[in-house]
């Protein structure tokens, strides 16, 4: 009895540090990008929560954005091991910046879903141009 209390302390910890970082990464990613869509606020929490909990997840996705920018992440690091800091670092310009080709191919390497309106569209014909030139 006394262990499982202890491990249903231990569940909630980690369930209130995940909630706590999303939250976080939420808020500022609005307060730096007040003109994004949700969309990309979602991915930008999600992607700064699996960092630094190891844990995915969390406000929708993933978008092609959370895919491209989990990926740039990998080079400098291993999910679950970045500081919050770090973590926006690692990302903000994948979830905040101009769409690439590279998020583009995340259509046709991952399951995606929740990006913002248009961006799939968008990326449809950037893979289309990029198909015809090779």
């Amino acid at each position: 009895m006394i262990a499982e209390t202890i491990m249903h302390r231990q569940r909630l910890e980690v369930c209130m540090q995940n909630d706590e970082t999303l939250d976080r990464a939420m808020k500022l990613g609005k307060e730096r990008h007040p003109e994004a869509p949700q969309h990309h606020h979602a991915a930008f929490a999600n992607s700064v929560q699996t960092l630094v909990t190891g844990w995915s997840g969390g406000f929708g996705g993933p978008s092609m954005r959370e895919h491209w920018a989990c990926r740039v992440a990998e080079s400098k690091g291993t999910a679950g091991q970045f500081t919050f800091d770090n973590a926006v670092t690692a990302v903000e310009e994948a979830c905040y910046g101009t769409l690439t080709i590279d998020h583009a191919r995340m259509l046709e390497e991952e399951h995606c879903f929740d990006d913002a309106p248009g961006e799939v569209e968008l990326a449809e014909r950037m893979l289309a141009m990029h198909h015809q030139r090779n």
